[in-house]
């Protein structure tokens, strides 16, 4: 970028601000000299943290560079610091009453969907707890292993985060067919059109195989589908009778899309940040959308839904003590009818008592970047050298 170019702009505005909560991205590096060179800077986000307040540094700096001139400063007042034997973990949270009245009064200007949409329909979320039946001996002994290395306890929070992934891994393996008997269910009972959300490409191809065998028109989106085909695919989904299902990647395709023409969401697996969720849920619940929108989570028991859907409630539950967010994952109902529902299994709720504790419970985590950095990692589960650690964990 032409360093000279950086004294002419007067205001600058960023949209999906919330991008820029990492200072060591390409992106952030960028945007920083031009948002501090300019005289007015607006920031625009429906999501301006994702999941913890460590996000929203970066964006404070741009508006406001003298409230807290270092990172640390802000870490200590507001992400609960603690010193680690690698170094500092800004990953938790605390302050948070006066977090949101700094926000409110001297940074931020919000707008609640249900102020500037008045008319728009509700959203309700619906837990429909399955039971990974039908799958083969070698899997269901990986999932029993995962499993099993999960409650034993760990070092260290690396092998922890590790161990959970490999148990996410395993969950999506499992899932594949009663996610795809959900789907048909769905179908035979006349659903017309519906989103399918999963991470995994292996529970996606598989979604998209079963529906092609059925003759049922869908369309998909993933990181392989260019800019200009996911317009001319959502174009077919909305106005195409042709086309029941839309099959999405969670990272891929959880914002930029508008797909009002359904009105159920189906998420096949979760995902550890609950803003990308929040962002997906709303690729149906938009301007246009004229009914009332329904969203399936599918969890199951003995997986890593176990663990996964109370982070995503503790994470919502601290932004919103920010002012950061009005969902509340924790009034979700849990769907009492569901063919593949065992009945003498626990309540999901009773399984989550084994949950993550509230501090760890505030941990993100991506599956490329965890591989690569835990290649990092040493047999006590501690990095080699104290930068190696720093990057792992300034990203969780």
């Amino acid at each position: 970028m032409d360093k000279h170019i950086t004294a002419n702009f007067k205001v600058i505005i960023i949209d999906e601000s919330h991008f820029l909560k990492n200072v060591k991205t390409a992106r952030c590096k960028s945007a920083m000299p031009l948002l501090k060179s300019a005289k007015r800077v607006i920031l625009l986000s429906g999501t301006p943290a994702m999941s913890r307040p460590a996000e929203l540094y970066t964006q404070i700096a741009a508006v406001r560079p003298n409230f807290f001139p270092r990172f640390h400063d802000f870490g200590l007042r507001y992400c609960d610091a603690k010193q680690m034997p690698w170094g500092w973990d800004y990953s938790g949270s605390c302050n948070l009453g006066e977090l949101k009245l700094l926000l409110e009064e001297s940074i931020m200007v919000r707008r609640l969907k249900s102020e500037v949409l008045s008319q728009l329909p509700s959203k309700q979320r619906k837990m429909v707890v399955i039971a990974p039946e039908g799958i083969n001996a070698k899997t269901k002994a990986a999932l029993a292993a995962a499993a099993k290395e999960m409650a034993q306890g760990f070092k260290s929070k690396v092998q922890e985060k590790e161990a959970l992934l490999l148990f996410y891994n395993r969950t999506a393996e499992a899932k594949i067919r009663c996610v795809i008997e959900y789907i048909m269910d769905l179908l035979e009972s006349g659903r017309e059109k519906f989103l399918v959300f999963a991470h995994h490409k292996l529970i996606l191809d598989n979604v998209c195989d079963e529906l092609g065998k059925k003759n049922v028109g869908f369309i998909r989106i993933d990181g392989n589908t260019t800019s200009a085909d996911r317009q001319s695919l959502c174009q077919k989904f909305q106005f195409s009778d042709k086309i029941s299902v839309a099959v999405l990647s969670i990272t891929a395709a959880n914002m930029g899309l508008t797909l009002s023409s359904a009105d159920l969401v189906v998420f096949a697996e979760l995902f550890w940040n609950p803003g990308v969720l929040i962002q997906a849920e709303d690729r149906v619940h938009r301007i246009g959308q004229t009914n009332s929108v329904n969203i399936h989570y599918l969890v199951a028991k003995g997986t890593a839904d176990d663990y996964l859907w109370p982070m995503i409630q503790e994470k919502i539950r601290i932004l919103g003590q920010a002012g950061l967010s009005e969902a509340n994952f924790s009034e979700t109902t849990e769907s009492a009818d569901y063919v593949y529902k065992d009945p003498k299994q626990q309540t999901i709720y009773d399984l989550f008592q084994r949950s993550f504790s509230q501090d760890e419970a505030t941990d993100d985590l991506d599956e490329s970047l965890l591989l690569e950095a835990c290649e990092e990692v040493d047999s006590e589960g501690l990095c080699e050298s104290a930068s190696k650690k720093r990057k792992i964990d300034d990203y969780f």
